[in-house]
């Protein structure tokens, strides 16, 4: 059973990795990571900076759907601000460290 426990492990593993590194190939959810990284904001507030950099994005949706990718992939959490009464988004982490060797991701 020790081995079937093993095997799951390696297949929730692969998933999370592939979440990550697909929420990591797109230009618009790394700029969005470098946004939060200064503060957390809401899909406003990021839209706003997106403007502000010229980056393109004229949707609040697709900052939206790009923040839930982030979500999804465990990089970026969702809050709810009791000051501002509103849904926010911050980091989960700084720093993402790759081991290839051992396919961990920390």
């Amino acid at each position: 059973m020790q081995q079937n426990d093993l095997s799951s492990n390696s297949k929730l593993y692969d998933m999370l990795s592939e979440r990550i590194f697909s929420a990591l190939s797109s230009k618009t959810r790394l700029e969005i990571l470098r946004i939060l990284s200064a503060k957390p904001g809401s899909v406003i507030q990021i839209l706003d900076e997106l403007k502000k950099r010229d980056y393109g994005i004229k949707y609040r949706e697709s900052v939206y759907r790009a923040l839930e990718k982030l979500v999804a992939a465990g990089l970026v959490e969702k809050y709810y601000d009791k000051e501002e009464r509103g849904i926010k988004y911050r980091l989960v982490k700084t720093k993402l460290e790759i081991d290839f060797q051992t396919g961990r991701i920390s």
